[in-house]
């Protein structure tokens, strides 16, 4: 058995890590951060891979994400709806949610209603 050289080890971890898009797990961070603000008391559950399949560079200093919400996930009330959510990124790679849009479908929210 040979024993793996620690250097080369943290060596390909770093690499791998540099692998990923930092401003987008940013951007994913901020855009979660603000729905929890925004629908506080609610039950809900984020994709964080399809917010990140779903991130888009608007500019050179705004990332746009457009994904899914889910309420209540696994219950007879569950259901979903989309939202768009804009970053901007400051000279110092600071990041700010300038806009946060949930696009409420009025037929699931009348079948929930209806339940």
């Amino acid at each position: 058995m040979r024993s793996v050289n620690p250097l080369l080890t943290a060596t390909c971890l770093l690499l791998l890590a540099g692998c990923g898009n930092s401003r987008n797990d940013a951007a994913i961070d901020a855009c979660s951060k603000a729905i929890a603000d925004k629908v506080t008391g609610k039950t809900f559950t984020l994709e964080r891979k399809d917010m990140g399949s779903h991130a888009r560079d608007e500019s050179a200093d705004v990332v746009s994400i457009a994904s899914t919400i889910v309420f209540d996930k696994g219950l007879s009330t569950q259901y979903q709806q989309t939202f768009d959510c804009r970053v901007r990124f400051d000279k110092d790679k600071v990041s700010d949610v300038i806009y946060l849009q949930f696009n409420w479908n009025k037929d699931d929210l009348k079948k929930v209603n209806e339940q």
